[in-house]
Parts: structure tokens; C-alpha cells; sequence
């Protein structure tokens, strides 16, 4: 049988008490690590193939639809890939040094749906019909 010395710290706890705690701490917040990873390269491969279907068709669009040159069409596409990467670094910094997590996903979403819902391809024709009125 073996003999557990209970000597005490500074704080009144066994050395043994305290390493129970950290064990049982450790078990606790195991959150991540492997079972993630699935989730997190799922997301990125889907990502992947959205940007790149989405890049193929913008690059229709803008050529045969907008009647676009090729160079401008894809100076268009690329400046669009970069905005859209450089925005969730954005976001960080707005939501880590100001605002916080939830108010900017709130804040962020509620911009999106007003500029989603408003049509800004009639509204130029309409200021374009006045203007030429």
C-alpha cells in the first residue's frame, strides 16, 4: 500500500489535492483538437469550389452579359477577391478592439441585408431615365 504524503502549500491545499484539480481542469476544457478537423476542411473545400465557381461565372458575366474586355473583367474579379479577403480581417479588428463579437456579426449582418435588398441596378436605371428626361 502506498503511503500519500499530504503536504500542504501555501494555501492550505495537499500537493496531491491540487494535482487531482489540474487533472481534472485539463479534462475539462478539451474542446478542438481532432474532432474539428473534419468540420474545418469541409468548410474550406466547399469554400474553394463556391470561389471558383463564383469566379468563372463573374468572369462570364462581366465579358458576355456587361460586354466587359477581358483585362477589365478580370482587373474586376480580382479586385473583388481582394476585398473580400481583406473584409474578415477587418471584422477581426473591429470586433476584437471595439465592438465585440456578437455586435459586429449583428451589426455586419443587418449592413448585408439592407445593401442585398436594395436594388442598386434600378436605381441607376431610374436616375438614368431622369436624367436623360
Amino acid at each position: 500500500m502506498e503511503i500519500e504524503k499530504n503536504v500542504t502549500k501555501g494555501n492550505g491545499e495537499s500537493v496531491a489535492e491540487e494535482e487531482r484539480n489540474k487533472n481534472m481542469k485539463r479534462k475539462q476544457c478539451r474542446q478542438g483538437g481532432i474532432r474539428t478537423l473534419p468540420f474545418i476542411l469541409a468548410n474550406e473545400v466547399c469554400d474553394r469550389f463556391a470561389v471558383a465557381g463564383f469566379s468563372g461565372n463573374l468572369i462570364s458575366y462581366l465579358t458576355q452579359v456587361m460586354n466587359m474586355p477581358l483585362v477589365a473583367a478580370s482587373n474586376t474579379l480580382t479586385n473583388f477577391a481582394g476585398t473580400s479577403s481583406f473584409t474578415p480581417l477587418l471584422g477581426a479588428i473591429i470586433a476584437e478592439s471595439f465592438a465585440g463579437r456578437f455586435w459586429t456579426i449583428t451589426i455586419a449582418s443587418l449592413i448585408y441585408e439592407l445593401v442585398s435588398f436594395f436594388p442598386f441596378s434600378s436605381l441607376y436605371n431610374i436616375l438614368n431615365s431622369i436624367a436623360t428626361n
